[in-house]
């Protein structure tokens, strides 16, 4: 079973992909060419069974930094090497924190990451369901940290209920950093039961990446994505869907770039 990709530009202008693989944590590929299409599993774990919806982000000090779900919230791993992580001290979030005390051990999905314009971090996640219940009724929210490793709160909500203005529910995020300098959300929505919005990936786009006023549906049915702009330019989606043969796959989506947010054209 796998799901719950993240990928990352090599120096060779490869991707590399880590992956939760069920009963082994967190694994990685590789793809064979800069296109990002096929991938050759690379050997051995690069953090252990508990370990869950990894999201790698370039680390300013040098190398990967890891962040991953892990008992009560957000944690977070380093490596020079993209293979070899050594786990840093603490949670990034908590499930306090982050006010999602009534869901699962794991608080939040895995964080996406994004660096700003005045040198800051703001991280996007959402909330968790609790096992066996019902869809619907997810919300994204966010953080903000100067190092990658201690982050603050930012008030409010900005996809799901509680937000502004896209009120329904929205599930593990993805942030993508325009050159325009407005922020894409890519996330899962699935309302449940008396749900009238199609199920399946949106994304919205920000001009200040905290008002989100608008979304367009992408792709039926799947979820967890991972949007990387390729070595040539080209902007790819990695989300996950499953086959009742096989079970958890990863797939691809070539996507167009996002439209300018309001007051960014």
């Amino acid at each position: 079973m796998l799901a719950d990709t993240s990928a990352t530009l090599l120096p060779d202008g490869r991707v590399r992909m880590y992956i939760f693989g069920q009963g082994r944590g967190v694994v990685s590929a590789v793809s064979v060419a800069a296109d990002g299409a096929a991938f050759v599993a690379e050997a051995g774990s690069r953090l252990p069974d508990g370990s869950g919806m990894p999201r790698v982000v370039v680390n300013p000090a040098g190398g990967w930094r890891l962040y991953f779900t892990s008992g009560g919230g957000i944690r977070s791993a380093v490596s020079t090497n993209g293979l070899n992580f050594t786990v840093e001290e603490g949670f990034r979030i908590t499930a306090e924190a982050a006010g999602f005390t009534g869901t699962t051990a794991g608080a939040a999905s895995g964080a996406t990451v994004i660096r700003l314009a005045d040198g800051r971090y703001r991280m996007y996640f959402s909330d968790l369901p609790r096992p066996g219940d019902p869809p619907g009724g997810h919300y994204i929210k966010s953080a903000v940290s100067t190092d990658q490793l201690r982050w603050t709160m930012e008030a409010g909500v900005r996809v799901g209920p509680g937000a502004p203005t896209l009120t329904e529910s929205a599930e593990h995020p993805f942030a993508l950093a325009n050159a325009d300098g407005s922020i894409t959300l890519y996330y899962g929505k699935f309302a449940g039961p008396g749900g009238t919005a199609t199920e399946g990936l949106y994304h919205s786009t920000s001009a200040d990446g905290l008002t989100f006023a608008a979304e367009t549906y992408d792709v039926f049915f799947g979820n967890d994505p991972d949007a990387i702009r390729l070595s040539d330019g080209t902007l790819v989606m990695y989300y996950g869907q499953f086959d009742a043969q096989v079970g958890g796959t990863i797939n691809l989506a070539r996507c167009p770039e996002p439209a300018a947010a309001a007051g960014h054209r």
